[in-house]
This record gives C-alpha cells, sequence and structure tokens, in this order.
C-alpha cells in the first residue's frame, strides 16, 4: 500500500501478486492490482481483476485459513459495505474508460446502496455525464433527486439526464405527450392546462427539483413549461384566493427556474401585456400596503425580477408561505446583497482597453454563469494528488516539491470555479478577479453563504495584472484569454507573474469542436439578431425550429443554450477566439513550457491510448491534433489542460 500511495506502481503491483500467489481470492490485493492496472493503461484486466474480488466478497469465501498464514485479520470482519462500495466505484471508473457507460453505472447505482460516500456521489455524476441515454430498467429518480438537491455535483450537469427521465414515465411524461402531439396554435389557450394536470406536476417531486436547481437544459420540457407559465399567469389573473400548497410551491419552483435561466423562454405579445398588467397591479398593492395574493408574486416572478419593482424590499417585511419566502430570498434579499457588497470589492487595475470594456459591459449586464448551488470537490487534496489523480503516469519530476499557497483564478465569473478550487487544496489562498462587478458580487455572495475565509476578489483586467506586484504559485484561466483582443498577449503576462516552477490551468476554445457554433453566428448576423434579452429569445425560437437535417439544430444540444447570459456567452459574445493545437503546441515550445496533460473523460483517453499506444503519458500534442481531426468533437467544451513553468 505504499508502494502505490507514492506511485510506485510496479513495486506495488510486485507486493500484490506476492499475495496472491498464497490466497488467488484476497479481496484487498484484486482489488488494489486492478487499480495498479487501470493507472498503468491496462483498463481490460484492471475491470476483471476488481469483478473478481467484488465476487468474490460477495460469494463469501472462507479465508481464515490463509489469511491467518499472511498474519491479516479475518476478512468477513474486515470487508464491510464501505470497503466493497470503495471496490465498485474504482469499477466504475474503469468501465467509463472501456465506454461501458451502462455497465459503470450498474456499479455505481449498487455502491450508492451499499454506502453514499462523497467519491461515490461524484463518480455517480460522472458516470451520467459520461451517457447519451439511460436504460429503462434503471431506477434514478431517487438519486438523482438527491444529487441535484444536496448536490453530489454541479447541477447543470445533471439537468438533461433528469429531463430526460421525467420525459420517459409518469404523469408528467404522458402530460407531456398529450402536449406534444396536440395542436401548436392551441398553446395560447387559457385551458391549455387544466387543474387536474397542474395537480400531477405539483406531486412530481423530481420535476420540482430540478427546475429548483438548475437551467432545464431540454426543448420538448422547456416548451412545456412556456405553456405552463401561461397558464399560471392566466390563473394569477383570474383567481386570488389561496392555493393549493404543492401548486404554490410548484408555480415558485418554475418562477425560479425563469429567475435562473434569465426568463429566457418565449413570451407571446398578448402574454407579455397581461404580464404587465398583473405587475402593474402587484406594484401599486405594495405601494398602498394592501394584501398581495402570493400567486401574484409566483406568476410575476416567472417574466421579471421581483427586485426591478418599485419598493421591492418592503416585500421582506411582509409574512409569506415557506415557498414564497424563499422565492423572495432569490429574486430580491440576494440580489439586496449582491448590490451591498459591490461596494467591498476592491479595484486592481485600469480598464481601460476597447474589447476589455466591450467584455466587460457583456458581463455586467449578464454576468455568467448563474449557479445556485455549489458542487462539492471531496475531501481537501493537495496540488501533487490532484495532478496524480488527473494523470497516473506523471513524471515525478513535473510534480511540486511543495505544495502551492497562493492561487490566481483569472476571470473567475460568479465565483463557481474560485469556490471549487478554494474547497478543493490545503492551505491554499486565492485570489480571484474579473471584469465584471456584477459578477465578483454575485461571487462574493455565494462566497460568504458557504463561510470561505480563503478567497479575495478583485476587479482587474489580466492585461494588466503584471502592475500589481504579486506572483502565484498556481494560476487558473479556464473559458477566459479566448475572450482577449490578443489571447496570446495575455497568456504571457499570466507567465510573467507566475513563479518558477509554476502551475497554470487553462481552458481554450477548439477551432476545430466549435464548427457549428460558426455557422449559427453566421446565422444570427444574415438575421440580423442584437444581443438584446428579446433578440436571443427570438433567435432561439427561430433556431428551435430548424430541421433535425440542418447542423444549426445541433446548437440546441448544447447546455448554454437554454439561459440567457450562456447562451450570449455562446452565440452573440463580443469578443471569441478559436485556437488549434499546433498554435498552443507553438507557443509552449516558444515560452518552454511543460505539457502536463488535457481534462479528459476516462473513455476518450482510453480511445486515445488505443489510437497511439507508444504515447504512454498522452503528452504529444501532434498526437493529440490527429485525434481531433480524426474525432472533431473531442475537446467540444474546451481544450482544459495543465502546464509547468521552468523552475
Amino acid at each position: 500500500m505504499q508502494y502505490h500511495q507514492a506511485g510506485k506502481l510496479a513495486e506495488a503491483e510486485s507486493c500484490y501478486r506476492k499475495i496472491l500467489a498464497i490466497d488467488p481470492s484476497h479481496f484487498d490485493s484484486l482489488h488494489l492490482l486492478g487499480v495498479v492496472a487501470h493507472q498503468s493503461g491496462r483498463s481490460d484486466l484492471a475491470a476483471d481483476l476488481i469483478s473478481k474480488a467484488i465476487s468474490a466478497r460477495d460469494r463469501g469465501l472462507d479465508d481464515k485459513e490463509i489469511s491467518s498464514r499472511l498474519n491479516f485479520r479475518d476478512p468477513k470482519q474486515t470487508i464491510g459495505p464501505r470497503e466493497v462500495a470503495v471496490a465498485l466505484g474504482n469499477l466504475s471508473i474503469v468501465l467509463m474508460s472501456l465506454g461501458r457507460d451502462i455497465e459503470a453505472l450498474r456499479a455505481i447505482q449498487r455502491s450508492l446502496q451499499l454506502a453514499q460516500t462523497e467519491n461515490t456521489k461524484l463518480l455517480f455524476v460522472q458516470c451520467l455525464r459520461a451517457l447519451d441515454a439511460v436504460p429503462e430498467d434503471i431506477d434514478l429518480r431517487d438519486n438523482l433527486g438527491k444529487a441535484l438537491s444536496e448536490p453530489w455535483g454541479r447541477p447543470i450537469y445533471l439537468g438533461r439526464f433528469a429531463a430526460n427521465i421525467i420525459k420517459r414515465n409518469g404523469k408528467t411524461a404522458a402530460h407531456m405527450r398529450r402536449f406534444a402531439a396536440g395542436d401548436t396554435n392551441a398553446l395560447s389557450r387559457p385551458d391549455l392546462i387544466d387543474p387536474i394536470e397542474l395537480a400531477d406536476l405539483s406531486s412530481d417531486r423530481l420535476l420540482r427539483t430540478v427546475i429548483e436547481t438548475t437551467v432545464i437544459s431540454d426543448i420538448d420540457l422547456e416548451r412545456y413549461l412556456t405553456a405552463v407559465r401561461r397558464a399560471m399567469l392566466v390563473r394569477a389573473c383570474v383567481e386570488t384566493p389561496e392555493h393549493d400548497k404543492n401548486l404554490l410551491r410548484f408555480f415558485c419552483a418554475l418562477a425560479r427556474q425563469c429567475f435562473i435561466n434569465e426568463f429566457v423562454f418565449a413570451c407571446s405579445d398578448q402574454e407579455q401585456e397581461l404580464a404587465q398588467r398583473l405587475r402593474g397591479l402587484l406594484a401599486g398593492a405594495i405601494a398602498s400596503n394592501a394584501s398581495v395574493p402570493e400567486i401574484w408574486l409566483a406568476a410575476i416572478a416567472a417574466y421579471y425580477p421581483l427586485a426591478s419593482l418599485p419598493e421591492a424590499k418592503l416585500l421582506l417585511q411582509r409574512r409569506w408561505s415557506d415557498s414564497v419566502t424563499q422565492l423572495l430570498t432569490l429574486q430580491v434579499r440576494e440580489v439586496e446583497q449582491e448590490r451591498q457588497l459591490r461596494a467591498s470589492v476592491p479595484s486592481l487595475t485600469a480598464i481601460s482597453q476597447g474589447n476589455s470594456l466591450a467584455v466587460r459591459q457583456q458581463y455586467e449586464e449578464n454576468p455568467y454563469p448563474r449557479w445556485i448551488k455549489a458542487s462539492p470537490v471531496g475531501p481537501p487534496t493537495t496540488l501533487s494528488a490532484r495532478l496524480r489523480e488527473l494523470f497516473p503516469l506523471i513524471d515525478s519530476r513535473a510534480l511540486p516539491t511543495a505544495e502551492p499557497t497562493e492561487i490566481l483564478i483569472a476571470g473567475c465569473g460568479t465565483g463557481q470555479h474560485s469556490i471549487e478550487t478554494a474547497r478543493q487544496f490545503n492551505g491554499a489562498r486565492v485570489l480571484a478577479v474579473d471584469l465584471s462587478l456584477t459578477s465578483l458580487s454575485y461571487a462574493a455572495r455565494k462566497t460568504r453563504e458557504l463561510g470561505l475565509k480563503n478567497i479575495e476578489y478583485a476587479q482587474a483586467d489580466i492585461l494588466h495584472l503584471g502592475t500589481v506586484g504579486r506572483t502565484f504559485d498556481v494560476i487558473e484561466a479556464s473559458g477566459v484569454l479566448h475572450h482577449l483582443a490578443e489571447p496570446m498577449v495575455g497568456w504571457r503576462v499570466l507567465l510573467s507573474i507566475l513563479r518558477p516552477g509554476g502551475f497554470m490551468r487553462l481552458g481554450l476554445y477548439s477551432k476545430a469542436a466549435r464548427r457549428d457554433l460558426a455557422r449559427a453566428r453566421s446565422f444570427i448576423a444574415q438575421r440580423g439578431y442584437g444581443s438584446t434579452p428579446e433578440d436571443i429569445r427570438l433567435c432561439r425560437q427561430e433556431l428551435m425550429k430548424i430541421g433535425q437535417n440542418s447542423s444549426l439544430a445541433r446548437i440546441a444540444e448544447w447546455g448554454d443554450f437554454f439561459s440567457t447570459s450562456t447562451c450570449r456567452d455562446m452565440l452573440f459574445h463580443v469578443q471569441e477566439h478559436q485556437l488549434t493545437l499546433p498554435e498552443i503546441s507553438a507557443f509552449l515550445q516558444q515560452n518552454h513550457l511543460r505539457f502536463l496533460g488535457f481534462i479528459l473523460s476516462l473513455a476518450t483517453q482510453q480511445n486515445f491510448r488505443r489510437r497511439f499506444s507508444d504515447d504512454v503519458t498522452m503528452t504529444n500534442l501532434a498526437n493529440w491534433h490527429i485525434f481531433e481531426i480524426e474525432n472533431p468533437a473531442t475537446f467540444i467544451d474546451m481544450y482544459e489542460f495543465w502546464i509547468r513553468k521552468p523552475g
């Protein structure tokens, strides 16, 4: 075990095999030998070994005599549910690397039944992200609901799967099928969603959970919820008595979804007029201190942020049901907290260049992304351990000799990245900077909510960071440099403040992977769409109607399509560059930087190993360029990778 923990895989393998020569069914040795095999690139063997360990434990073999000869304690006492759960988790990792994603999901589902550890929960999310579809015979509702509400990972990773399960069975699915088969011209009918259907929706816990926690990333469900929102508005305009608590809670959840996606749902002129009329009635009731039906708040909050109402803060002084109180917290109280926090965010550099000013303006209007719950990152670790986890065959000389203490997040946005980094690394002090004060205020509020003390936020332009007089052990800049007028200039600035021997994590857009987006931008330019919320809504509706045979239809498969800020970032950005691997490779060579590896799915890594078996560490960028040409969607999100500066 000591050899294994030190990364001495050959020595560890030798020890495990000696034990297995005496006891071929020894659980720990079979399991850990499988882990070594996977880390060494022998995933087929790993799957076989770990499966044998689990099968041996399942059979309840009597190993007392052999274990006493080995001076081990009785395995019946030491190998409990948690140990088997860990083995099943490692088996799921191996199966994912082999592309056997359904088997991996079955393994992790069984692991969760035995012990719901932090690692097992994270692996559940990882398994779902590797899948295109979930088979009918696997029941995911309970685990998926917990994964979204606790959460077990970034909820945005799970939204599409939740939508697919909601559409697959149950009363909601039946209503959606009726809706999909109906006359689309009837969508404006006020009786389209009847009271029985609304009662069914309000009892669907998974549906309510997903719309409260993350952006809906499914066209069918978006269209259906758009119709439900309209039914809620009509109901609010014609009825004022108290409503069923479950139905009110669902209406409030729908209003929260609309706030999270920044009111991206389609809205007819007639509907807009009705919403404005109700908004006026609500504003008058607030001003006169008159009673306000709770359904009014839910209905209006599904079309406008409640904080935009005159004297909206007065609503916080009244007593409401729990559902409405939570809605007001999201749309009024937290917005006011962010407004107050703006004054506390210091300015480190000037923001004077034209491109920087334009990018800042975009994110002031649409801070990116709007998120609700922070993803767990597991127990705090070290950078060395994290790099070993990502790149098991990394040369030990590439690892840090001392653990970093100063980390810079360049372009932190709304704080999701900086918070995860601050929680991940032991003893780290994080400086997180961004152009947008609105984004930084959001990040500061979320950080304060979580009680984190090791993050400092500041407004700054990457291009001027060389003037602040600080250097860092680690710099992370994911999804940022490609929005500069000259990405390589910004990259050099960051390198100038990275300490010798320091590490950098980068995320850059791939030209090959974003070809469909380039076509979509041409389409947008031809149609004359601007970047206003109204134009984004109209453009999305046109793209959603395009036939499936068009490459433009694939745009709706991107998760960023489903909220105003993310759609603007993806299709309407004021500045975007896309790079190629030869360009990145040339920059690394010119600056004598060491490439440590890409952050990619296990299945992609395994496919690369099969294609280039001699590239053991998977760090040859010429090979990766060939691989990307053959598989253009490999870096569909970004080129995400780690590098090291010379010491």
